[in-house]
């Protein structure tokens, strides 16, 4: 056995976890040719593929949501959205560019 034995390449390393099939199937030098956009599409189709696939039942996935908050009120819920309607009224309000550019800031890899 070698020094490097239980070292994993750096081509092999990108790989890992995938099937030979994924690996053998030219889709990832498909992928490197895509665009940062395409790729961010990408991303966001597989992932709502997968969650299709899945079928997680919404009271499972939020049981295993790890959060030491206490659920709102129903009371909290309506003078939230109380509130909310009353910004909207004064004109306190975000348009779409400017809500999808600070999604971008927090969020780079999904837009």
């Amino acid at each position: 056995m070698g020094k490097y034995h239980d070292k994993v390449s750096e081509p092999m390393l990108s790989t890992y976890g995938m099937s030979e099939n994924l690996v053998n199937s030219g889709l990832l030098t498909q992928i490197s040719g895509l665009s940062t956009a395409d790729k961010r599409c990408l991303i966001s189709y597989i992932t709502q593929e997968v969650a299709c696939e899945e079928d997680i039942d919404d009271d499972a996935a939020w049981d295993t949501y790890d959060s030491d908050l206490p659920p709102y009120t129903l009371e909290e819920l309506n003078a939230r959205i109380d509130e909310s309607h009353q910004q909207y009224l004064r004109g306190e309000v975000y348009t779409e560019r400017e809500v999808r550019e600070e999604l971008k800031k927090e969020f780079p890899w999904l837009l």
